[in-house]
């Protein structure tokens, strides 16, 4: 949802531009934060295999769209911007049969299936990273390498804040950022967890750990009974500021999801990347490839990744500098970080 509201933030800091939201109801929470209409829609994604589920998610469909196209008619939108999955669909279809301009957005090297069915009916495509249209080459007639729009900064960029007194680090130690995101990636904690003792000698290093909310308590528990020696370690359930975390990190582990690849390049974060292996159809190994590819990152197998895995590849990373900036200027060389403007700068040129 990030890209999302990232690009409708910054149309209403245009004058005389309105945004709306059309969004899956499960999706909305208290903490949404955006001043403009949002319109729920009840909608599910279809099940990979023969699930009778599947439907009444199909039936759910034309509701959904009728739900869209009715408020679409007034205001009646001058461009309609889809960012792909099932919770697109309802909003770009019912554009279509108004007849409103489509955009659509990949975030992904891959595209998902719902972009893939919208594209031929799009008036221009905007992608994250040019590997997909290597991929898609019959896409190049109507795309834009844009990037992909980066919320965080939005939000956040005006700072001013030190990094290290955010976080209570010490400046000075080299600062490794493991991020699990919300929801936390259980096989990083597994191996974040038996590394702990194995860098208890490091008085030179520092660890801010973002668990994940669901599994944050557990893990606590389980950390405090490790001794860490003279190492720093910051675990939290989750981290909004992640425009701080890439101001202070040396080193970034993470999975590969399209946003966080796109914010470790934007930032010039070196990264030890980590796909998620049940992703559809693999597309976080081949988010993941395109920044190793460029020099910015080393990536390990999820079925790999362990405790000595982990300490090898960060401690091999951390004492070589010189290397360590090679990698910064490769993952910059791959950032967008005016993805959002771009965007928004095609979208305004088609409303026009």
């Amino acid at each position: 949802m990030h890209p999302l509201l990232a690009l409708a933030e910054e149309l209403q800091s245009h004058e005389n531009i309105q945004a709306s939201l059309f969004l899956n109801r499960k999706a909305l929470s208290k903490d949404l934060a955006f001043e403009g209409k949002v319109i729920p829609l009840d909608v599910a994604g279809l099940k990979r295999s023969a699930d009778p589920s599947n439907f009444w998610t199909l039936l759910a469909l034309p509701r959904a769209i009728l739900t869209a196209r009715r408020a679409m008619k007034t205001p009646r939108p001058g461009v309609v911007v889809g960012f792909g999955g099932y919770a697109s669909m309802p909003g770009a279809l019912a554009g279509l049969t108004l007849r409103i301009p489509l955009i659509i957005h990949e975030q992904n090297i891959i595209p998902g299936l719902a972009n893939r069915l919208l594209a031929p009916f799009a008036a221009r495509l905007a992608v994250s990273f040019e590997a997909t249209l290597e991929k898609f080459p019959g896409w190049r007639k109507k795309a834009v390498l844009t990037g992909n729009p980066l919320y965080h900064y939005r939000r956040n960029d005006e700072a001013g804040e030190d990094a290290w007194e955010y976080f209570n680090l010490e400046k000075g130690r080299a600062t490794v950022a493991i991020l699990g995101g919300s929801q936390g990636a259980a096989s990083i904690n597994r191996a974040v967890l038996g590394a702990l003792p194995l860098w208890g000698d490091r008085a030179d290093l520092q660890i801010i750990h973002s668990v994940g909310r669901d599994k944050y308590q557990e893990f606590k528990v389980q950390a405090t009974k490790v001794d860490i020696g003279g190492l720093i370690y910051r675990p939290l359930e989750f981290i909004e500021r992640m425009d701080l975390v890439y101001g202070c990190a040396d080193i970034a582990v993470s999975r590969a999801g399209a946003s966080t690849i796109s914010e470790l390049a934007a930032a010039g974060c070196p990264a030890i990347l980590v796909p998620y292996p049940f992703a559809t159809a693999a597309h976080q190994e081949a988010n993941a490839a395109v920044l190793e590819r460029a020099g910015g990152a080393r990536v390990i197998s999820d079925a790999d990744l362990d405790a000595q895995r982990l300490v090898h590849e960060i401690d091999d990373l951390l004492a070589d500098r010189s290397g360590l900036m090679e990698m910064r200027e490769s993952a910059s060389r791959v950032g967008k970080a005016d993805a959002t403007e771009r965007l928004a700068a095609m979208v305004m040129a088609l409303e026009k």
